[in-house]
């Protein structure tokens, strides 16, 4: 397909590693070698567009301009909230091993981070922990997701690019992707364009650590006007995936 490119430079991404970040990275860079793109869409292999594509062209069309990248200011206080200080105040090992993965280095070198946090979790009462720089900009978190424009993707690529020492000190924190792009653009211009939704429907009231399945009940949710995609698609929503096929697009 013509419209399709596959990046070649493959990235072992591994769970909570700056992998995830580095593939996309990767993926911008490609795409701003084109120069008709007004704006980059992050997606998964379990996203799909609810609305048409029509729609969806309207839509940014309409909004041209704005940043869909939902966003908190760090640390988030609620105890049962991810997006914490416990991000970045250790060093995390997932760099180095598949969090899933049986194979015995893996299985090692995930017993040793394991060890690991908990030694910082314990050296941190007594005030000694990871500091993050003042000279370093605000923290800011939030979905992985996002929907920015362009010029707010290669804003973000020169930033990194000319300011290592950010990288270098997310680089061994947990999850990196939900925090890197939201802090870049909060401590920028175009945080005077941040529209605060990312467009996505994602549900995770009473979930744990994955969203739930998606499936015909969600469809009031789905049919919402600012919930383009979604996640997460799975075989539990074959019958879903049949409604939108007729229905939507």
């Amino acid at each position: 397909m013509d419209n399709v490119t596959i990046v070649t430079e493959r990235i072992n991404v591994r769970w909570g590693s700056v992998m995830m970040l580095n593939a996309t990275l990767e993926l911008i860079r490609y795409a701003l070698k084109r120069t008709d793109i007004g704006y980059m869409h992050l997606l998964s292999g379990e996203c799909l567009h609810v609305k048409s594509i029509k729609y969806i062209h309207d839509f940014f069309e309409k909004n041209k301009g704005k940043e869909f990248i939902d966003q908190f200011l760090m640390p988030v206080k609620s105890k049962d909230h991810g997006l914490t200080y416990k991000r970045i105040d250790k060093y995390h090992l997932y760099n180095f091993f598949d969090f899933k993965s049986k194979k015995m280095k893996d299985v090692v070198i995930r017993n040793i981070n394991s060890l690991f946090r908990k030694l910082q979790r314990g050296l941190k009462l007594i005030g000694i922990y990871r500091r993050y720089s003042s000279k370093l900009p605000v923290l800011y978190a939030g979905s992985q997701w996002w929907s920015l424009s362009s010029a707010a993707c290669k804003y973000c690529i020169d930033y990194l690019d000319s300011n290592p020492e950010f990288y270098n000190r997310i680089k061994y924190s947990q999850i990196p992707d939900e925090f890197v792009f939201q802090t870049i653009i909060m401590n920028s211009s175009f945080r005077e364009n941040v529209a605060g939704d990312n467009l996505r429907f994602i549900d995770f009231i009473g979930a744990t650590s994955h969203p739930h399945e998606l499936t015909m009940k969600y469809i009031p949710g789905l049919a919402k006007e600012n919930k383009l995609f979604a996640r997460k698609f799975t075989a539990a929503s074959n019958e879903l995936l049949e409604y939108l096929d007729k229905n939507v697009y």
